[in-house]
Order: structure tokens, then C-alpha cells, then sequence
């Protein structure tokens, strides 16, 4: 019984301390969720260009957080390329996000799929901001910049938010 009531004193303990340290943690994040204002952020292209969020409005824009070594963003990629490719004369761009910590990983993978828009290098703080959990996670941003919907794992369902957009 005393090992008992020492067990559950530690494990009160330790998850009192976890919590205390995700409540820290959630206070730095932008809560994003739909409806609300896509946070703005800066980051740099694959090719050294400075990429805006704020730059698109007035288009569609679908971010996407990825990396390389996740297998449902490997998947949905040519998916997003094809949708792209359909779309961009109507106001429709993709910023996908990586999230991998090596560039050289991101450009071996786009050595094998090629993506026309662009591809982002992640500064941590963005996906932060963002509240990413999982990946591949994206937000469809409408035209005034507002979160339209959000999507945790393979985006199938993009052409059909898409047309309601359009």
C-alpha cells in the first residue's frame, strides 16, 4: 500500500509538471483555426527568394506543411502539383512548407517530383505559430486571408474545397 501511494504521488507529480509545461507551450502559439486570420510569416524559397503570406491576398492559397520523409506527403504532392497546375490562372497558389531540418534532404525529393510552385524552407517558428501536430497538415486560405478550412494528413478533398472558392 505505502509503494502504491508513492507510485501515484510521482505520477501526480510528473503530470502536473507535463501540464504545467503544454500550457507554457500552447501560450506561445497563434491559435489558427477556420475563421480566423491565416498568421502572416516570412520565409525563404528553395531558391533564396523572401516569400510573404501577406503578398497573396486577394488569391486562394493552400500552405502545406510537409517533409520529405513522411509518407503521406510524398503522396500527396503530385496531387498538388496536378490541382496547381489547373487552378493557378484563377488566383490559386501553394506554398508548401517543409519542415525537414536537412535542405538537401527537400531537394533530393524534388529531384524525383517536381513541383512548380513554390517550396518553402521551414524557420520552426511557422509551424509553431501554426500549432502543427502532424504531418502533412494544411490550411486553405481564402481570398481575405481567412482560414477556410484545415486539413491534418493527405489532402484529397482540395479540388472540391477549391471549387467552392472559385
Amino acid at each position: 500500500m505505502k509503494n502504491l501511494a508513492y507510485f501515484l504521488g510521482i505520477f501526480l507529480l510528473a503530470l502536473l509538471l507535463y501540464i504545467g509545461l503544454m500550457q507554457e507551450k500552447a501560450e506561445h502559439r497563434t491559435a489558427v483555426s477556420v475563421g480566423s486570420k491565416a498568421p502572416d510569416f516570412v520565409l525563404k524559397s528553395l531558391d533564396g527568394q523572401e516569400v510573404r503570406l501577406s503578398d497573396y491576398r486577394g488569391k486562394v492559397v493552400l500552405v502545406n506543411f510537409w517533409a520529405s520523409w513522411c509518407p503521406p506527403c510524398r503522396a500527396e504532392m503530385p496531387l498538388f502539383e496536378d490541382i496547381y497546375k489547373r487552378y493557378k490562372d484563377k488566383g490559386f497558389l501553394i506554398l508548401a512548407i517543409s519542415t525537414d531540418v536537412n535542405e538537401e534532404a527537400v531537394h533530393k525529393f524534388l529531384k524525383d517530383i517536381k513541383v512548380s510552385f513554390p517550396v518553402l524552407m521551414d524557420d520552426g517558428k511557422v509551424s509553431e505559430t501554426y500549432g502543427i501536430t502532424g504531418l502533412p497538415t494544411s490550411f486553405l486560405i481564402g481570398r481575405d486571408g481567412k482560414v477556410v478550412r484545415i486539413r491534418l494528413g493527405e489532402y484529397k478533398e482540395l479540388e472540391t474545397d477549391l471549387k467552392g472558392l472559385f
